[in-house]
């Protein structure tokens, strides 16, 4: 027999072999394709279009996926959806999770959607700047959790321990970004609130937390720095910023910073009157020297950074101008000149 003919002979066997098991694979399911054609309505969605939510669960086998999307008019036969995923070999590619589907969808189509993991999601931005209550009113506008939960769980102690917290509340710690949810997650305040203090542990740990300890300075002390800078000027001055508070620290002269008596007497956004100034309270910079007791806001990452990256200057004074921006000054006498300019009314040797 030529080696011709004995490669015919192997490849007719492997083929035939092939189509065996072929055949009984699809024998074995039969039983269960007919069960899910005799069940099936295939009956079309009333009305085709239409934006539905639904929810894969994870480990659901092909057949309950298949059950779910025509219970919700996605499709119109478990079954068709069934075939089209055997065919195709991508049964045990769907991903679970929220998906927003239309009724009255081809099944490939759906298939699809489903590999690709592409979940409903919704997000909630967190501006930097804001203190807990800002967020805490957030939360409640974006219906995920109430502000009074919210504030509740940034002061429970045991929720602050288990997240690595030193302190008495969450302030600073919940950092600035967009957040990504799904919408079974609304509701979950623990949730949402873990993911923002791990979020900013993951920012800290890798860009500030060397130089910080490097310095001797606690995560609470950059904290509460940066908060300062983040409410105090736009990102392009932060460093300007640092470094007046930092000489003034060095100097032992009190910061006098409005936002952290603002912060103090609850009066968000507004302008601190004569009698603001002198009222008592940890929070008040113009009576007590030092950094507050803790942070005011809830920095981002260029406030952090410009917290333990001053920059080299010898400012001790800077003054709002009429554009947003500021004007620093290195001595009192050059800084009130700039406030008579600024704002028409010079302040005591207190600034």
């Amino acid at each position: 027999m030529s080696f011709f003919s004995i490669l015919k002979t192997v490849f007719a066997i492997v083929l035939l072999v092939a189509l065996g098991i072929g055949a009984y694979t699809a024998y074995s399911k039969l039983p269960i394709l007919l069960h899910d054609l005799i069940s099936s309505s295939g009956r079309a969605p009333a009305v085709p279009g239409q934006e539905v939510i639904v929810s894969i669960p994870k480990g659901a086998s092909l057949s309950q996926v298949g059950s779910i999307l025509q219970e919700n008019g996605v499709i119109s036969s478990r079954l068709v959806f069934k075939l089209v995923a055997m065919i195709r070999g991508e049964q045990r590619k769907i991903k679970a999770g929220e998906y927003a589907l239309k009724t009255g969808s081809d099944a490939g189509d759906v298939l699809d959607q489903l590999i690709s993991g592409k979940t409903l999601m919704f997000s909630i931005t967190v501006p930097e700047g804001y203190d807990m209550y800002q967020i805490a009113d957030l939360m409640q506008q974006s219906e995920i959790i109430s502000k009074e939960e919210f504030i509740a769980l940034c002061q429970d102690e045991a929720f602050l321990k288990e997240l690595g917290v030193e302190g008495s509340n969450l302030e600073g710690y919940l950092f600035p970004d967009t957040y990504f949810l799904r919408p079974s997650e609304k509701g979950d305040g623990k949730l949402i609130v873990r993911r923002m203090v791990q979020r900013f542990f993951s920012v800290y740990d890798k860009n500030v937390r060397p130089i910080a300890e490097e310095n001797g300075w606690s995560v609470a002390q950059v904290l509460t720095l940066a908060s300062l800078i983040e409410k105090e000027a736009r990102a392009s001055e932060h460093a300007l910023v640092s470094a007046v508070f930092h000489n003034r620290l060095r100097q032992n002269m009190k910061l006098q910073s409005d936002p952290t008596v603002i912060y103090g007497i609850k009066r968000m956004g507004s302008k601190i009157t004569k009698e603001d100034l002198n009222r008592k309270h940890p929070y008040n910079t113009y009576q007590n020297t030092g950094l507050p007791p803790g942070p005011i806001a809830n920095p981002g990452k260029e406030s952090l950074l410009a917290a333990i990256n001053p920059a080299d200057v010898d400012y001790l004074y800077f003054v709002a101008k009429n554009d947003g921006s500021h004007q620093f000054s290195n001595n009192l006498k050059e800084h009130n000149h700039w406030v008579n300019l600024y704002q028409k009314t010079p302040r005591s040797e207190m600034q």
